[in-house]
């Protein structure tokens, strides 16, 4: 049997001090840093057959730009064009990386994210050397909860606030599952990667940081007393977040993500034990493309969102004030009229060109395989992908490969969610559906 190789590297993509962060409806101008961003790259090979994946510390990447990484690798004259799994830890407190709410990224910062791509995957290919590949499986029920809950008056809202009388239950579950996957040289653990269901939005503000994923890292490393590289990928979570709505406490700041980033370490070291050997490490690769088509907006949606944006046209943005889904269920007027107006523009100024995404998909013998789903998926998509995986251990890679936004199964549309209203770049409610049979493809 071939040998199995593993190579790594890393690149510091901490903006520059005053470059505005992505993940609210407001961009704000960064003041500094409580820790850095990074991009992970690692590499593996058996035989002639290899594969990578590369997690990044921001909120989002598209398809266009993925795809422009993939040119320059090729150009480079790398084998690995094509053959990775890129995917995003979802951030709130990383830069625009993506034109969102009328603010574009930076295009000095985009390209040198780019060239550090390139940079790290051939350190990590020329890093090759000979690994032991080992999986576990452990799960955490306390620190993700289902955003969207249903309210009295058959409303489904999308963080109704803490302690809020009217929530009757929760609108669905959570994925309490976590995959382990660890990658030891002459004995000795080199990389930890895990594949956790959470959002990574805990901080909010104006001080960069990578969230719950990068303290969870510095607290194994503390822990374990090694350098050890840990990586994130991000399970299914459009409907999935950090707040327990039972409960008053306070749970957004720096210091809430050192909570959940210590108890995930903790939850993780605990698992260590289960890891096991696994002797089949025989690399596949699959890629293919679905069609992502853009929601239509029906004559009904239509004038309702005109009927919105009429009474709350006066509205305007407070100063210094960061707009969350939060302010959506409390009905701010200014939020309110801003998604009336992106219902608007799917009538009035469509997306008119066909939308074409990528999945791609790695496996490791018959027991672990990656795949990749290009948004914010529902909690539910992945449920459905993993019960029919013949892989006991299938990773789910959120934000991987790009992203078309959140995407639910058809039955979450239509209700007062945030993250199903619509707007110009919302996939049709089909999409979900889409995205599970072509990952079930590759993973035949």
């Amino acid at each position: 049997m071939n040998k199995f190789e593993f190579g790594y590297a890393q690149e510091d993509i901490t903006p520059a001090y005053g470059l505005p962060l992505c993940g609210y409806f407001n961009p704000r101008f960064n003041k500094g840093a409580y820790d850095r961003l990074a991009l992970k790259a690692a590499v593996f090979r058996t035989g002639d057959t290899y594969a990578a994946v590369v997690s990044y510390d921001l909120c989002l990447l598209d398809s266009k730009y993925l795809k422009h990484i993939d040119d320059m690798l090729a150009k480079a004259g790398s084998p690995l064009a094509n053959k990775v799994l890129y995917c995003a830890t979802h951030t709130h407190t990383g830069p625009y990386t993506y034109s969102l709410f009328d603010y574009s990224p930076d295009p000095a910062y985009m390209q040198s994210v780019a060239e550090k791509t390139v940079t790290a995957l051939t350190t990590a290919w020329d890093s090759l050397a000979e690994a032991e590949l080992y999986t576990a499986e452990t799960e955490c029920t306390t620190l993700a909860f289902n955003r969207r809950y249903l309210i009295k008056g058959d409303r489904v809202l999308t963080n109704p606030g803490k302690l809020n009388p009217d929530i009757i239950r929760p609108e669905g579950g959570i994925d309490p599952k976590i995959i382990m996957m660890q990658i030891r040289q002459h004995g000795a653990p080199v990389m930890l990667l895990a594949n956790i269901s959470n959002h990574t939005d805990t901080i909010g503000g104006d001080y960069v940081s990578a969230d719950w994923p990068g303290i969870m890292e510095k607290a194994i490393q503390q822990e374990l007393g090694i350098e050890l590289p840990v990586m994130t990928i991000i399970a299914p979570q459009g409907n999935i977040n950090h707040f327990d709505v039972s409960t008053d406490w306070n749970q957004t700041g720096y210091e809430e993500a050192k909570r959940i980033g210590k108890a995930y370490a903790a939850v993780l070291i605990s698992a260590l034990y289960r890891l096991k050997k696994q002797s089949d490490t025989t690399i596949a690769c699959a890629m293919s493309e679905f069609e992502a088509p853009y929601l239509q907006l029906s004559d009904a949606e239509y004038a309702e969102a005109k009927r919105i944006y009429e009474e709350n046209k006066d509205a305007f943005m407070e100063d210094g004030k960061d707009f969350t889904s939060e302010d959506i269920a409390r009905g701010t007027p200014f939020v309110k009229k801003m998604f009336a107006e992106m219902a608007i523009a799917c009538r009035e100024n469509p997306i008119k060109e066909k939308r074409f995404e990528r999945q791609i998909m790695i496996s490791f013998g018959s027991e672990l395989a990656f795949v990749s789903l290009p948004a914010e998926p529902f909690v539910e998509i992945g449920y459905a992908i993993r019960e029919k995986s013949r892989f006991p251990k299938t990773i789910l890679a959120a934000l991987g490969m790009g992203e078309v936004g959140y995407v639910g199964m058809p039955w979450h549309y239509g209700n007062e969610g945030y993250e199903t209203r619509p707007s110009r770049n919302l996939a049709d409610p089909t999409v979900g559906e889409t995205m599970i049979k072509n990952a079930l493809e590759l993973l035949k």
